[in-house]
């Protein structure tokens, strides 16, 4: 799975990410921490701190940050997990 595109949204804590890959089964979850039977890749996003929770949908993730947390150092980090 690649990332095709990363774009803000109007909440200035949320990035949304759009992937290369169409979630199969057209549904939508919302994850708030790393959990076992969850997409290995959502589970590695928790890894990064500051990421407080996914929203999956489709061909896309949206990224809600913490306050505190700051895009140009979270970006470079969701990029690399999906780079592995």
């Amino acid at each position: 799975m690649e990332i095709v595109s990363i774009s803000e949204t109007p909440n200035h804590n949320t990035m949304k990410i759009t992937l290369n890959e169409t979630r199969e089964d057209m549904k939508s979850n919302t994850y708030t921490s790393a959990e076992e039977g969850q997409p290995e890749f959502i589970n590695a996003l928790f890894d990064i701190e500051g990421v407080k929770s996914i929203f999956y949908v489709m061909d896309f993730i949206s990224v809600d940050k913490e306050d505190e947390a700051d895009w140009q150092t979270l970006i470079p980090q969701i990029e690399d997990k999906f780079n592995q």
